[in-house]
């Protein structure tokens, strides 16, 4: 995978619960998202009601995966060959279960976590860096700040989930 610099995105001004319901009903009507904000405020959501069927508009599927390997860079297409899009999607519902579990372990309440930021590692605009690494910071209602790392893909102009997805707490 291709990293360069990292680009911090904070969270948008609070709004009024109802307008981001809204906004995240819109943003899950097609697959992939427009940006990566989106994208992690969906996987937030779905971290938040324990429903990753939320995502799964949002997951590589098969005509994503074909097209990776047609316009990713050598070392996308090494890592791709090593799944199918099911088996990525599988993984993914796994990493997600495990991630829950995690954070029950951490006595994460889920439904009350709040976005503290997004961090990006991104590549400059005229690298093909079609994957990469990002995360999630998150704050529980106890104050308890953790992360759950994420990876994307970016295929023209959307984002999706690949896995791994994993938690860890923020040190």
């Amino acid at each position: 995978m291709i990293a360069g610099a990292l680009i911090t995105v904070t969270p948008v001004a609070a709004q009024d619960p109802d307008s981001l319901e809204v906004q995240r009903q819109e943003h899950n009507q097609q697959a992939g998202t427009e940006n990566l904000e989106t994208l992690a405020l969906l996987l937030h959501q779905a971290l938040q009601t324990n429903n990753p069927e939320l995502l799964r508009r949002h997951l590589v599927d098969k005509r994503v995966y074909d097209k990776l390997m047609q316009l990713g860079t050598a070392p996308v297409r090494e890592s791709l060959l090593l799944y199918s899009p099911t088996d990525l999607q599988l993984d993914f519902q796994q990493d997600f279960g495990q991630v829950m579990q995690d954070g029950a372990t951490l006595e994460v309440d889920w439904p009350t976590t709040s976005i503290k930021e997004t961090i990006v590692a991104d590549t400059p605009p005229t690298r093909n860096a079609v994957i990469f690494p990002a995360q999630l910071h998150l704050n529980s209602s106890s104050g308890l700040p953790f992360q759950v790392h994420f990876t994307t893909a970016r295929l023209d102009g959307r984002y999706y989930l690949l896995p791994p997805l994993r938690l860890s707490e923020e040190l």
